[in-house]
């Protein structure tokens, strides 16, 4: 598969664009609350890494496209873990690229989901799968 993706945003997304510079934090609250709208903010083909052995850093990638998307949720994930406390961290890489990460406490998981800011809207653009 192509490492390259293009993004074609709609009219509708080209206005509210227009209208607003969206804060991080709108976008995220709005990406969790609605389905088709977390789904229109993703770039596809997704990359998805996970992380296969540790010791020696190897992960498998695959890119996924529109039709095989789950919804995710980030702001409130619910936990299959009984004592996993859910924490959320988010880090400005630059402008245009936010990182938010979320790991179950005590258990070793952890997603990294990686927000690139096209056209004054943010977009999710990959997520890595580092759990050990």
């Amino acid at each position: 598969p192509s490492t390259h993706s293009s993004t074609t945003i709609s009219v509708e997304q080209a206005h509210t664009a227009i209208d607003s510079n969206e804060t991080f934090e709108e976008f995220l609250n709005q990406f969790n609350k609605d389905y088709n709208f977390q789904k229109s903010r993703v770039l596809f083909p997704l990359r998805i890494t996970t992380l296969i052995d540790f010791e020696t850093n190897k992960s498998d990638t695959i890119y996924i496209q529109s039709a095989e998307y789950q919804k995710h949720e980030i702001t409130y994930p619910k936990s299959n873990i009984v004592d996993g406390k859910v924490l959320l961290r988010s880090e400005t890489i630059s402008p245009n690229l936010r990182l938010v990460i979320m790991l179950v406490e005590d258990t070793g998981i952890r997603l990294e989901y990686h927000f690139n800011k096209i056209e004054k809207l943010w977009f999710l653009s990959e997520i890595k799968n580092t759990s050990t």
